[in-house]
């Protein structure tokens, strides 16, 4: 069976262009045009093209500007610009910043811009495929979390079932019994309590779209959601951590894994902090400038400086056989796949802290679609984990049964 060719798009503001580009390699690959960068990403918004090829002098906006744009919105697709003129210092920071697969200089040889776009899709093709690794490995771990948590969840499951066959009887049996009125009502809150900590449960599980997909997802929902579900877990004893939320910035990316790197950064911290006096994690959120900052800090055993470079390598581990979880490679990968990036500094006998910086989702864009909906955690009867506000602090109770409160 013979494969359907693969989607290209190429873009130039001069018509003739167009017609040399789609006559040369219509027979192929699957070849779309678009007559200027306002055209083509608005196509690139309804298609998913491997590959984009285009001219680096248009009107109104050039071929890097519009890869810029791009490659927020589609991380995995590779960019080829094309150009006759010398512009070394815009396509040289286009290259060194990722914007940009490949510069061809024009007028462009057929078999040699075709050796290139198929170097392109190899290479789309393989970020697709390490995606998709980077999200089975994150499920596996929060598999596995949920295996470790299952003793606690059921226990607390327990304790609401039993109750809830005896609610419509008494209701309908004792309508003039104040005191078992009020037992049904209580025992009505806590069924309501129970179905809350299923889709918790089932929220932290359930993979938010499918691999290599990003959303515009809430920072701050995300940080509460993953405190919530921490409460099932003794791998991270919430009474040992402070979380402070400056603001709620909006990021391109994709939750699951983001609460994932957050996870492994908070596991870290606690195992740093064993045997320390007063030993404490700190997670912060705020913005700073163009960018969202996640902070964990821990006043731990500390990093060596030989050993600070290491920490980024596949594989590697200070913790011997307790090095089981997602690894730091991977908490740096799936950090440089939002365009963000992640620094530790640390010092012996004083404490680690790990920076992440992500950039915050288009404003211009956001206005385009304005009924797009930002997810949001709904507060349990007994605690409010969504009302932190600019500048409050989110402590967590001693005992870290009802999760975060402000």
């Amino acid at each position: 069976m013979s494969m359907s060719p693969r989607r290209l798009l190429y873009v130039d503001d001069e018509a003739a262009n167009l017609i040399v580009f789609e006559s040369t390699f219509e027979d192929l690959f699957e070849v779309h045009c678009a007559g200027s960068a306002a055209e083509a990403l608005e196509m690139a918004e309804q298609l998913t093209f491997p590959v984009v090829v285009a001219d680096q002098r248009m009107p109104e906006m050039t071929g890097v500007e519009m890869f810029r744009i791009l490659r927020k919105r589609s991380p995995q697709t590779q960019r080829i610009i094309l150009s006759g003129y010398s512009e070394p210092g815009a396509l040289i920071d286009a290259i060194n910043e990722g914007a940009i697969f490949q510069f061809v200089r024009k007028p462009w040889d057929a078999e040699d811009l075709h050796s290139v776009i198929l170097r392109a899709l190899d290479a789309h093709d393989l970020q697709v495929q390490n995606s998709v690794l980077t999200s089975k490995l994150v499920f596996a771990d929060r598999a596995a979390m949920l295996g470790q948590s299952a003793a606690k969840i059921a226990h607390e499951l327990r304790n609401h079932v039993n109750l809830l066959p005896l609610i419509e009887a008494i209701e309908e049996d004792y309508p003039r019994d104040e005191q078992l009125q009020e037992m049904a009502s209580i025992a009505r809150m806590t069924h309501e309590r129970l179905i809350q900590l299923i889709e918790e449960i089932r929220s932290f599980l359930r993979p938010e779209m499918s691999s290599g997909e990003f959303a515009r997802i809430s920072l701050g929902a995300c940080v509460r959601e993953l405190l919530a579900f921490l409460r099932f877990n003794d791998a991270v004893p919430l009474q040992k951590v402070e979380v402070r939320v400056d603001d709620d910035p909006l990021i391109l990316g994709h939750s699951v894994k983001l609460q994932q790197v957050l996870l492994n950064l908070l596991k870290n911290g606690i195992e740093a902090v064993e045997g320390v006096p007063d030993g404490r994690v700190q997670l912060g959120l705020s913005r700073k400038v163009d960018n969202a900052v996640l902070i964990v800090r821990d006043n731990g055993c500390g990093i060596p400086v030989d050993l600070l470079q290491k920490i980024w390598k596949p594989f590697f581990s200070t913790k011997g056989d307790r090095g089981t979880g997602l690894g730091l490679d991977v908490v740096q990968s799936i950090v440089e796949a939002h365009h963000g990036s992640i620094q530790c500094h640390s010092k012996v006998g004083e404490g680690t802290e790990f920076r992440l910086t992500l950039p915050l989702f288009d404003a211009p864009a956001a206005s385009r679609n304005p009924d797009h909906h930002v997810p949001s955690v709904s507060p349990s009867p007994d605690s409010r984990p969504g009302t932190a506000e600019s500048g409050e602090r989110v402590l967590v109770p001693a005992d870290g049964r009802h999760g975060p409160t402000v």
